[in-house]
Order: C-alpha cells, then structure tokens, then sequence
C-alpha cells in the first residue's frame, strides 16, 4: 500500500520522493492534526508534500475536517499495519537541539542588546525571498561561529542579511572585521547605521550576488555565513560566493538549508559539489535556525496548495545549519550568474 501511495504521488510533482516520504507524512499525521505542524514535523518538502496528502485524501486515508487534518480509520490502520509512531518532538528544552547555551554571560546580555537593536528592522519582503529568524536564532548562529573559533579576531562576511547576523556578531566585539553584504539598501542603511551608533568595526555594501564580487573581497575573509535560496542554482551563488571570500584553507563557512523546500536529492547534490570544491562538512544540526513568519505568507506559492487555509499559531519554518571548512582552495570563477536564483520545483516560498 505504501508503495503504491508512494508510486501515485510521485505521478503527481517533479520533486523526488521515496516510500519512507509516506511514511514521514503518516507519522506527522498521527502527532498532529494542525497543517503547520504536520510541515514541521514530516521534513518532507512542503510542494512535495501537498501532493502526498492528496492522495491520501484520495485513497480516503485522510479527511479535512474544517481546519483539522484526520486521518480516517483506514489511515490509522495503514499507519499500525506498518508500526508507525508518532512524530516526536524531543528538542532539549533548555538549549532548542543547538548544543549552546545562551544563557550564560557575554551571550544573555548580547541578546537582549540584539533584541533590542533589531526591534526596527525592515520587514520582510518577498521581492528578496526574505524571511528572517529570531533573535535567539541570530544570537545561537554567532554562538556557534564564536565556539568553533570562526569569529574571535577574525574577518567575517555575512552574504544576505535580513538577519542582522552581521550585528549581532559585531556587537560581541570579537571578530576583527565584518562586512555585510545584501541586494536590498534597505537592509544595508538599517545595518550601516546601527553599527555607526554602536561605534562597531562593521561595514555595510548593497550588491546582488549574481554580479561578480569585488575584487578586494576576494581571498579577504577567514569566515562567511550565509542564508541562501534554496534553488540549486541560489545555494551555489551564494556559497560558491562565501567561498571565493575565503582566505584558503582552514577558513570556515556557515550557511542554512531546510528541508521545507529541498528535498533530500538536493542535500545530497549540494554535498557533492561543496566536497569536490575542497570543502568538509564539518557539523550539520537539523532545525538549528528557527524563523518569524513574515507578512506575505498570503502571496506565496504554497499558500495555493495548502489543503486547508490557515495561518500557524507557532514557529513552523525552521532550517538546519551547515558548518564547512576548506582543505583546499576552490577554483571558482568571479563571473555574473545568469541563472533563476529563487524559483524551482521545491521552492514554496517565493
């Protein structure tokens, strides 16, 4: 039965599947009954995931009751004829699954400093596939960057940056440089002049980074961060762009990628090509960075295939963070990207 749920689903999108994405989909179905959840919890693409609930609906697996998904008793009896559970949620309480623990001092007061820094910030636009994540988010990423020795006396880039990483990273007073770049001079004005009231080391340039970078970035920095499109084509601009930022060997990149729009083929493609770029993947912590759902959530392409229309009560987007070091240099080539950076089959958001 799975198989052929599987078979009949995968008729239905160009996203790659496999039966274990049914199965993901069953589990999440049988914690909760609330959409947002379910995206949460199954880690299957959201476009993908959209077409396996349809045939579960169509199998009569599954009924929409209102603003409730529930699986019919058939549903039930599949999921116990195949023993499976629940999806669980077993974050640490205390730290969120990070692995740090904010806190402690300098980190608890750099949050509330963060907090209260960030509380103006440009909304989120569509326009720039923008999305940004919460304060604790934020501060969790430089933690984590000032842990593993990639932030203190350092050079940081921070490639897009409706985050405000760069900032918050500034206002530690560690690393010995930071430049933030993004397209939208919005984001850029608001940076620029929060770290001249703060009297920080951080600078601030708009450019889109499908034009080749500067030639005085290139080669400048030893760590960059990064939250790119998830589109093969938008996480290879950005990282091949954090890349060629990069001294040389021993320096380290950050960078975010969800499963909510890539599918486990796309990990695996973008693995490959950051290792035979002469990259490791040195630590990959699943839901690490957590989101504030933005003003568009209306407009964007997945709101027309939710099966019911609601909107979340608690955070739902949330993505895994990536740390890689170089062990050789990457030959890359500073040339314009030509290429649709934000829009592919997985993409849901734009």
């Amino acid at each position: 039965m799975i198989r052929r749920l599987w078979q009949e689903a995968a008729k239905r999108t160009k996203i790659p599947l496999t039966e274990r994405d049914i199965e993901r989909t069953l589990r999440a179905l049988l914690a909760s009954q609330d959409i947002w959840e379910v995206i949460d919890r199954s880690d299957v693409p959201m476009m993908a995931l959209f077409s396996i609930l349809k045939v579960l609906e169509d199998e009569g697996l599954l009924h929409v009751d209102g603003e409730r998904l529930v699986l019919t008793a058939a549903g039930h009896k599949l999921a116990e004829d195949r023993r499976l559970a629940p999806a669980r949620e077993l974050r640490c309480p205390h730290c969120g699954g990070r692995g740090l623990d904010l806190g402690q001092e300098p980190l608890r007061q750099l949050l509330r400093r963060f907090d209260e820094l960030s509380r103006g910030r440009p909304e989120a636009i569509q326009e720039y596939d923008q999305g940004y994540v919460t304060p604790e988010t934020a501060v969790a990423r430089v933690a984590m960057m000032w842990a593993r020795g990639d932030l203190e006396g350092k050079r940081l880039v921070v490639l897009g940056d409706d985050d405000l990483v760069g900032l918050a990273a500034a206002l530690t007073g560690a690393p010995r440089e930071v430049l933030v770049v993004d397209i939208d001079p919005r984001i850029i004005e608001f940076t620029r002049q929060a770290g001249e009231r703060e009297g920080l080391p951080l600078r601030a340039a708009v450019h889109d980074l499908r034009e080749p970078l500067p030639r005085e970035w290139l080669g400048a920095f030893d760590t960059f961060f990064t939250d790119p499109p998830e589109t093969f084509a938008g996480l290879r601009a950005f990282i091949e762009r954090g890349l060629l930022c990069l001294a040389g060997p021993g320096s380290a990149g950050y960078f975010g990628l969800t499963h909510r729009e890539a599918s486990l083929a796309k990990w695996r493609s973008l693995q490959r090509h950051l290792l035979e770029l002469g990259a490791c993947i040195t630590e990959l912590i699943d839901d690490f960075n957590e989101y504030v759902d933005w003003g568009y959530l209306e407009q964007m392409r997945a709101w027309g295939s939710l099966p019911v229309k609601v909107r979340p009560k608690r955070p739902w987007y949330r993505s895994s963070l990536y740390r890689i070091e170089l062990l050789e240099r990457p030959r890359l080539a500073n040339e314009p990207l030509p290429e649709e950076i934000l829009k592919d089959e997985e993409a849901a958001t734009n």
